[in-house]
């Protein structure tokens, strides 16, 4: 090889591994997606930022110690920042109405003289917690972090490290899983504020509502499952609309 074939081969071996150089940092620097818009989008499928809806959830446990908690039947009317919802069965329970405006909530029911200050974390039945049937704004309540592509049986999915900002929030942590090509939550990992495992989710979509012409997906069934025994709450979605609601429904002053 001559002095000419040798200058040719390093001019070539440097443009490659230019290109090489290129490509790795355009890869590396290729903007990973927006974890806070992903979440916003998937908390639509679960009540949050419509300017009005109502629903009903249907609560049903099962598991070795689920023999004396009733079915629960509750109906939710939410907006963009608030929801109240009120029980409808089991009879003992009927009228108790809860109230979430923002990061606070509060509980009012028969015999009760004004509403009393609560916490979203509060037990309602089985293994789902009273935030868990209020209106989804996660991206309100948490930073979101994005962690990487992973598959949930066939569906790729998003997956997101969610930390409460504040202690008035359901759950200090969350990993998330969001569909890829359908925009909502397939699964969710509820963690202590030290990662430690507490419940797990799975959603399903088989409801939807029509918006500004557009198809919207929502959730219609919910199931919550303990870590550490065979705990589980079924919440059933059912009777969604998309309407105006007054104001005055979320006002405290109003509850009673």
């Amino acid at each position: 090889m001559n002095h000419t074939d040798i200058s040719s081969l390093s001019r070539r071996s440097a443009l490659l591994l230019s290109v090489g150089c290129w490509l790795g940092a355009a890869s590396a620097g290729a903007a990973e997606p927006d974890a806070t818009q992903l979440l916003r989008q998937a908390d639509q499928a679960r009540g949050g930022g419509f300017p009005g809806l109502i629903w009903e959830v249907q609560a049903h446990n099962s598991g070795s110690q689920a023999d004396d908690q009733p079915d629960q039947r509750l109906r939710i009317k939410a907006i963009d920042n608030a929801s109240v919802a009120e029980v409808l069965e089991p009879l003992s329970s009927k009228g108790s109405r809860m109230l979430q405006v923002d990061r606070n909530m509060w509980l009012t029911k028969p015999g009760l003289k004004k509403p009393v200050a609560i916490s979203p974390r509060q037990r309602l039945t089985g293994q789902a917690a009273i935030g868990d049937i209020a209106a989804t704004n996660y991206a309100k309540d948490y930073q979101a972090r994005y962690l990487r592509q992973e598959d949930v049986g066939d569906e790729p999915c998003h997956v997101l490290e969610l930390t409460a900002a504040s202690r008035q929030t359901t759950y200090d942590r969350i990993t998330y899983w969001i569909s890829v090509r359908r925009g909502v939550a397939v699964q969710a990992d509820f963690l202590s504020l030290s990662g430690k495992k507490l419940k797990s989710a799975q959603f399903e979509y088989g409801n939807s509502l029509n918006v500004h012409g557009k198809t919207v997906l929502f959730v219609s069934r919910m199931a919550i499952a303990d870590a550490l025994s065979d705990a589980r709450t079924t919440l059933v979605y059912s009777r969604i609309a998309a309407q105006a609601i007054p104001s005055s429904e979320f006002d405290v002053g109003n509850l009673q």
